[in-house]
């Protein structure tokens, strides 16, 4: 069968872990069927280094965003779309994502193709369903975005900065809940968040969780020798979530841990490190933003700590960690819908407390460290390896529809 992946900005060359995902999915399909990527580019070079990823399997068909086509095309899409913005209640987000011109080209390749199935990434490709009627039209979604809100909302400072953000919720929610209702086949990244949809689309729509992978090829322990007392956070800062884990990590963990151990440092990875978290940094911190491989990084850590205090989907850098048997210290919601066992595969902090008293503890106990390493490799072995997966994402196309 032929598969169309639908994604609004191109997942080559890797730059996020989510790229990374899709990547391995375009690999994973393209084993047993033909796939066909159509997605945008934010340069016209990008274009052409697209293209290295095309064989006899692997189609692409791209544009350049509309918005990046000249400094004037800039100027007008950004007052167009905070226009729309307010008149339709569509976020700014979803308006760049989902441009028509996007759309026609998903709609066209779509028909011109002959596709079998498409999978469109993420809900802001909410006009999919309705305009390729008569093809099963997926939309994957990373986290559910709604159920998320009210959290976001919560941690928003001030009265006015709760009104934008519950303003903003809003839009994003009318949005999102329209790309489900209008889809036939949802897919989500975790069993809880299926389950979460199912309750409430359950009644005419097929929601199942679409099968992760990555190269443990790739991603093996043991590349460097780990530093005992070195922390490892990563993450992309202009993600609410992310951004929120960081300072409450800088101002309310990390301070007493070094209090406990004056050597104990912290590597900060990822993009969006501005002034304000910056505030928060003390002795032991260094910030190293966007790096090219993050395995380096990984493989010479102590510890990784995920210290998420809302979010939702699947947590990538978790899937990194494991796979290079790095011991991680989470929050719950660092980690759920993984099927990740506390205690075994990773440890768990509740609080910041917890959080302290647990990263001491396994900074101090080396064959501890090495045992929740090797479990978590092994939950990365038999969950996420890319050996079977293209059996596993046949599974999953046969339970879409036996007919495909």
């Amino acid at each position: 069968m032929k598969v169309l992946i639908a994604i609004s900005y191109a997942p080559y060359p890797v730059k996020r872990g989510t790229d990374r995902l899709v990547m391995n999915l375009i690999e994973g399909l393209s084993k047993n069927h033909e796939v066909v990527l159509a997605t945008m580019t934010l340069e016209e070079r990008e274009d052409t280094i697209l293209k290295r990823i095309e064989n006899e399997r692997v189609t692409v068909r791209s544009i350049l965003a509309p918005n990046r086509r000249s400094l004037l095309h800039r100027l007008y899409y950004k007052s167009r779309n905070k226009a729309l913005s307010a008149l339709r209640r569509i976020p700014e987000q979803t308006l760049y994502a989902a441009p028509p011109e996007y759309i026609r080209l998903i709609e066209e390749t779509a028909r011109r193709q002959g596709v079998d199935l498409v999978i469109a990434f993420y809900w802001h490709l909410y006009e999919l369903p309705s305009k390729l009627r008569g093809l099963p039209v997926a939309i994957a979604t990373q986290d559910v975005d709604f159920l998320v809100h009210p959290e976001r909302v919560k941690r928003a400072k001030g009265r006015i900065g709760k009104i934008l953000a519950s303003t903003e919720a809003g839009k994003r929610e009318r949005v999102e809940r329209l790309s489900y209702e209008s889809a036939s086949i949802i897919l989500t990244v975790t069993d809880r968040d299926r389950d979460a949809l199912r309750g409430i689309y359950g009644s005419g729509t097929t929601i199942e969780t679409m099968p992760l992978a990555m190269d443990l090829e790739l991603y093996r322990p043991g590349m460097s020798e780990r530093e005992k007392d070195l922390l490892l956070f990563v993450g992309a800062y202009d993600a609410d979530f992310n951004r929120d884990a960081l300072i409450y990590f800088l101002s309310e963990v990390f301070p007493l841990c070094r209090k406990m151990d004056s050597r104990i440092r912290l590597e900060v990875v990822g993009q969006g490190v501005d002034d304000e978290i910056r505030l928060h940094a003390g002795p032991g911190v260094e910030f190293l933003g966007r790096v090219n491989d993050i395995r380096s990084y990984l493989a010479r850590s102590g510890i990784m700590v995920l210290p998420l205090r809302f979010g939702g989907g699947v947590r990538i850098r978790m899937m990194e960690a494991a796979a290079m048997g790095v011991p991680v210290v989470s929050t719950p919601i660092g980690v759920a819908g993984m099927g990740l066992v506390d205690g075994g595969d990773y440890i768990e902090a509740s609080t910041a407390e917890e959080m302290v008293e647990r990263i001491i503890e396994l900074l101090g106990d080396r064959n501890r460290a090495l045992e929740i390493g090797r479990n978590a490799r092994l939950w990365a072995e038999k969950t996420i390896s890319m050996a079977d997966y293209p059996e596993r994402l046949d599974s999953l196309i046969g339970l879409l529809s036996p007919g495909l």
